[in-house]
């Protein structure tokens, strides 16, 4: 049977799952990662990434009232290193960049292979399509098979990095 997921943007009220769902991603990163200490980002989402009024955009995947996944992205000046100085752009309210940066999804372990990952990705590509930007793009570590799966059967363009792919779309 398919779930019936909506997708919509994220909205003050699913705060406490979406940190629900980061704290089942840290859990997983430290399940893999044994040997590796993992720095909890709950307070970054809290204080940062989910406050409103910033340059971050979030999509969230709701089964019956719960939000199962998310995925969130910002218009990049061109570099995560650089993007990640800036939570409100460093430019004037009528330039829009060229690029918009996907910096992480993730879909609670259950719902996982029902299509939620792709459904995401489709949602914001078109919300960034939209705002007027020209390309979407992500950098993902090579080990992420999934999540290169995904983006890759929505025909990005992929770059080998060394350590890491980047992953275009070009409208």
């Amino acid at each position: 049977m398919a779930l019936n997921v909506k997708i919509r943007e994220y909205k003050p009220g699913d705060l406490e799952q979406v940190l629900g769902l980061v704290k089942e991603l840290e859990t997983e990163l430290a399940e893999k990662f044994k040997d590796v200490k993992i720095k909890s980002g709950i307070e970054d989402y809290r204080n940062r990434y989910l406050k409103s009024g910033n340059k971050y955009r979030t999509f969230v995947a709701v089964v019956d009232k719960k939000v199962v996944g998310y995925l969130m992205g910002y218009p990049s000046l061109g570099a995560p290193e650089v993007d990640n100085m800036y939570d409100i752009l460093p430019v004037s309210s009528n330039w829009n960049p060229p690029e918009f940066f996907l910096q992480i999804t993730f879909v609670s372990k259950p719902y996982r292979n029902q299509g939620i990952s792709k459904t995401l990705h489709k949602k914001i590509i078109d919300y960034a399509r939209k705002q007027g930007h020209k390309e979407v793009y992500a950098c993902i570590a090579k080990w992420n098979i999934p999540e290169i799966k995904v983006i890759r059967s929505l025909k990005f363009k992929l770059k080998d990095l060394g350590y890491r792919y980047r992953l275009t779309l070009k409208f």
